[in-house]
């Protein structure tokens, strides 16, 4: 009986880790109860990254316009976005690619089917954090 509470103790703590490994990039996305309720204005959100500590990792960053689109599955609707991910907004999320340099506006993605537009960087747009070399 002591042998099955510490297998089920084990297996929840490895259901609890927040953090979506993606085999294909080597990248390790942000996937906690944050990843579908934080809102911030651009630079907001690359602080928000940067403060964030995670899986015990404190190199968090918001993926640029490339990284952010290796996770889009335009096979999917609503959300659009690679299966595996459990928590997801239909919505906008911020990329780190500003538009032009020093231009007021950034690259989002909408993961509710999946395209890509620029937005301006004081609207607030929700965040998924990232982690590992940049593509």
């Amino acid at each position: 009986m002591r042998i099955i509470l510490l297998m089920m103790i084990g297996l929840s703590s490895l259901w609890s880790l927040e953090i979506f490994v993606d085999t294909k990039t080597g990248l390790v996305w942000q996937d906690d109860v944050d990843a579908k309720t934080v809102k911030k204005e651009w630079s907001g959100a690359k602080s928000y990254c940067k403060k964030l500590t995670l899986d015990a990792k404190s190199d968090w960053r918001v993926p640029n316009i490339k990284e952010l689109q290796s996770i889009v599955d335009i096979s999917r609707y609503k959300p659009a976005i690679k299966k595996g991910f459990q928590n997801i907004a239909s919505s906008f999320y911020w990329s780190s690619s500003a538009i032009v340099s020093g231009s007021s506006s950034a690259w989002i993605v909408y993961f509710y089917s999946g395209h890509t537009n620029g937005y301006d960087k004081s609207d607030k747009y929700y965040v998924r954090c990232v982690r590992g070399s940049r593509q």
